[in-house]
């Protein structure tokens, strides 16, 4: 994993800001925010309670929802700042912190920002995510024929199978990025979304979770069970997942790993993925459980 040590946060003293709560959203001048619709802010308050914060004076405001749908972790989903942003985020850490929380979590993914505000701010860098796109998803399915895997589609009519996917889930990725529960309910009622597991024999050793788009399609989660890899049930479960979204008309197939994750990228690079720089991001946070985002094994 790739690491990036901020220094100690500062908290502003001389900002009023103060916890955002449903009612305060009226007050905000949220009038063609790009990434907001109606309701959607509202939503986000509710979902992390007295994390979400503002400023008063300014109408400043951080919106904090759970990561991965996983409560132990608020995560910064919306910052919308111009003067204030260090005393919102020292606000939000503070709070999360005090609150027991696990840590904080923000994503670069639809902002660039200088790496002297993570530093500024107190917020390591936990993962380097790459991207990957292959244009010529076809070639790639001539490689392969048959399977030692049945695939079997998830859903609510398949508890068990479901039971064995947040199982192999844990297994299969560090603490940082496990699926909770909550998290394959919502994936599974996405439009366009379609999720696999694996068999070998009767046991599962293997999911993939993908979304169907015009024209292209997204691996969007691939696990296999640690105690299984490098046997090819990995290629085998990629290979399933392609043939999948070119079967839907996909032309080109993206996806995305942890920079740090030699193995899987070694792999789609062999099978003629290539990596999208433009799309990269990086994750960053602060982790009140020291190491705690380290633990687990690399899926």
């Amino acid at each position: 994993m790739t690491k990036q040590h901020a220094g100690p946060r500062q908290s502003p003293t001389d900002v009023d800001v103060r916890t955002l709560t449903p009612a305060d959203i009226p007050k905000l001048n949220l009038t063609n925010h790009p990434r907001l619709e109606d309701g959607d802010a509202v939503a986000m308050v509710i979902q992390s309670p007295g994390l979400s914060k503002w400023v008063p004076d300014t109408g400043e405001f951080v919106l904090v929802t759970p990561w991965r749908h996983r409560r132990e972790i608020p995560s910064v989903s919306v910052l919308w700042a111009f003067e204030h942003e260090s005393a919102l985020l020292a606000a939000v850490m503070d709070a999360a912190e005090e609150g027991g929380y696990a840590g904080v979590v923000l994503l670069d993914a639809y902002e660039s920002r200088r790496p002297s505000f993570y530093v500024r701010n107190g917020l390591d860098l936990l993962e380097s995510i790459i991207t990957y796109e292959h244009t010529d998803p076809g070639a790639f399915l001539a490689s392969l024929d048959t399977y030692r895997q049945q695939f079997l589609p998830v859903d609510r009519r398949r508890p068990d199978l479901a039971a064995a996917l947040l199982t192999l889930d844990h297994e299969a990725f560090p603490w940082l990025w496990w699926n909770s529960e909550a998290e394959f309910a919502s994936y599974m009622q996405m439009p366009r979304v379609e999720l696999w597991a694996g068999l070998h024999g009767d046991e599962v050793v293997s999911y993939i979770g993908i979304t169907h788009f015009r024209g292209w399609g997204h691996l969007d989660r691939i696990a296999i069970r640690p105690d299984v890899q490098r046997q090819g049930f990995g290629r085998e479960a990629l290979h399933f997942a392609v043939r999948c979204m070119v079967q839907h008309g996909a032309r080109r197939v993206g996806l995305s790993t942890q920079g740090a994750n030699g193995r899987s990228r070694r792999l789609y690079e062999s099978v003629g993925f290539r990596e999208t720089p433009d799309h990269n991001y990086g994750v960053y946070g602060a982790m009140f459980a020291p190491g705690r985002a380290m633990m687990g094994m690399g899926g």
